[in-house]
């Protein structure tokens, strides 16, 4: 999430795009960046990073009427988001996290109709294990919070779980939290559903595109 940067910029002129397809460009060469006239020469808004976290911003500034633009380096995706599990399980000890995993749930279940790309959205549950008393507290608690957002969930002993999950070895459980609502998206479907929802809001993105510097003026 390092790569990730949000902030106010005004001037975007200095960004230069890079010519060389990243697939076909060697990672030990340094291609030489060329001017482009696609790119604005003001944004109220610049995201730089077109992973998940990037893309979710530039579609949401895009939902407010913000003049935003993203600005990724090698193409959306390109870093850790497209190996990621996409695991969209709602019960955190946030009351924050549970709250934009649960829009974020909700979003990935209604974005394909509005850009009509797929988030490859599967709502197969989310189960926790506990192996210690510790952790089942926990999940007890977790549980607990999960009725306060109205997010159906239940603590299973062992024999559940088993009944649950016939091939899990349960030997050494305590017990386990599930979640049927929860699912998993493909992140790839994910930023790529966002990226076309943001674009049909107004705002841009650009790959093969460096930041060379971030400038600031005016007040503080």
């Amino acid at each position: 999430m390092h790569r990730y940067l949000l902030g106010r910029a005004k001037h975007v002129a200095r960004l230069r795009r890079w010519s060389i397809p990243f697939d076909t460009r060697s990672l030990s060469s340094t291609p030489t960046p060329s001017p482009r006239d696609d790119l604005p020469s003001a944004a109220d808004v610049v995201v730089i990073g077109g992973g998940s976290i990037g893309a979710s911003t530039l579609y949401h500034l895009g939902r407010l009427g913000v003049n935003a633009i993203l600005l990724e380096k090698d193409r959306m995706t390109a870093g850790t988001t497209w190996h990621s599990a996409g695991l969209l399980w709602r019960l955190r000890p946030s009351d924050v996290d549970i709250q934009l995993i649960r829009h974020t749930r909700d979003l990935a279940k209604s974005l394909e109709a509005e850009t009509g790309i797929s988030t490859g959205w599967v709502e197969n549950g989310g189960l926790f294990t506990a192996n210690n008393h510790e952790r089942l507290s926990e999940y007890h608690r977790l549980a607990t919070l999960g009725k306060y957002f109205d997010i159906p969930a239940q603590v299973l002993s062992p024999s559940d779980t088993k009944a649950l999950y016939p091939l899990m070895n349960v030997s050494d459980l305590k017990g386990a939290l599930y979640s049927p609502g929860d699912g998993t998206i493909d992140p790839s479907g994910w930023v790529a559903a966002l990226t076309k929802g943001a674009r049909q809001l107004g705002a841009k993105a650009y790959e093969h595109t460096r930041v060379q510097a971030i400038l600031t003026t005016g007040d503080d």
